[in-house]
């Protein structure tokens, strides 16, 4: 369970529910929305690994009043989804699921002609520029898209033995998970909600040989796709993230093929900026820029022509 509560107050601006959808195989993924009464637009949040959709109770806190609707996903093996816990065949399952995920969500009336942001950390933020650079089509459909730390590459240190011996492990023992080097001071520094981590147990800190091997696969790959990927991006990562690569996600960056993209770099920032303790700097960044592009008829109006760079 997630221990973190809205608020009555933040409870009465939404209509939540909640529903399961079919991956690709069948698996039966968790989905749930919150609905605001008269919406300027859609979030679709796709949560990083070992964590699921509830851990974005303070980003949507964080939003609140601002009338966005939001709908997340629990991917398979992650919170209340089917599958063993961090387990997939492939990193490609996710990806197969996210495009059901999307097409099933683009087809609410609540979406329609009004502006649909995605939002992703970690590893969701490689399955979402996988799934956008495979269907170019959502490049024209989607208004723009934010990435939080994306997972590029890793700066978290895996032992050797794991590294070269996972194509043994997928050949062989298939369905075991490992733990993923990944400790809860990594990713926030916010004792408080370090000790909800601990209590959570939809969390968990496994991955199969499987996933580790598609994300090597898929690192080089998504930085050669990045120019494919042309919708208004906003990015956010810390300077030195202890989880994920801030080069690889700079130099992914640097490729995006979109002319309309910022990158807003926080020093000394932990790996899930949006429950560090600077979330309110990063949440003030998202809300201004989810307010200027409201503002704005068209998504190219939304951000600057040329790539901008800040840093915190």
């Amino acid at each position: 369970m997630t221990l973190f509560k809205f608020s009555p107050t933040i409870l009465n601006m939404y209509t939540r529910s909640e529903s399961f959808f079919n991956g690709y195989d069948g698996t039966k993924l968790f989905l749930q929305k919150w609905s605001s009464k008269n919406p300027k637009g859609t979030i679709l949040i796709t949560h990083g690994q070992a964590e699921h959709s509830d851990c974005y109770d303070r980003l949507i806190n964080a939003l609140a009043g601002h009338s966005w609707n939001f709908i997340a996903w629990d991917m398979r093996g992650h919170g209340k989804s089917e599958g063993l816990r961090g387990y997939a065949k492939d990193f490609d399952e996710y990806v197969l699921d996210y495009k059901i995920f999307l097409d099933l969500t683009l087809g609410f009336f609540e979406v329609h002609n009004k502006p649909v942001i995605l939002l992703a950390h970690s590893m969701g933020g490689l399955v979402q520029t996988c799934a956008l650079a495979e269907k170019k089509h959502l490049n024209e459909i989607i208004s723009v898209q934010i990435l939080s730390s994306p997972l590029f590459g890793v700066a978290v240190e895996v032992p050797e033995w794991k590294d070269k011996g996972a194509g043994i492990l997928n050949s062989f023992l298939p369905k075991l998970t490992l733990g993923n080097e990944i400790k809860n001071d990594l990713l926030t520094r916010d004792l408080d909600v370090i000790r909800e981590y601990e209590q959570d147990t939809y969390r968990h800190g496994r991955i199969s040989a499987g996933v580790y091997l598609g994300f090597k696969r898929e690192f080089q790959r998504i930085i050669g796709k990045a120019s494919d990927i042309t919708i208004p991006t906003l990015l956010h990562i810390s300077d030195n993230d202890p989880v994920v690569s801030s080069a690889s996600a700079l130099e992914f960056f640097d490729a995006l093929g979109s002319s309309n993209k910022i990158i807003k770099i926080f020093e000394g920032g932990k790996h899930e900026l949006y429950n560090d303790t600077i979330r309110a700097e990063v949440f003030k960044v998202l809300i201004d820029f989810l307010k200027q592009f409201i503002a704005k008829s068209t998504p190219t109006e939304t951000l600057p022509t040329k790539p901008s760079s800040t840093k915190s």
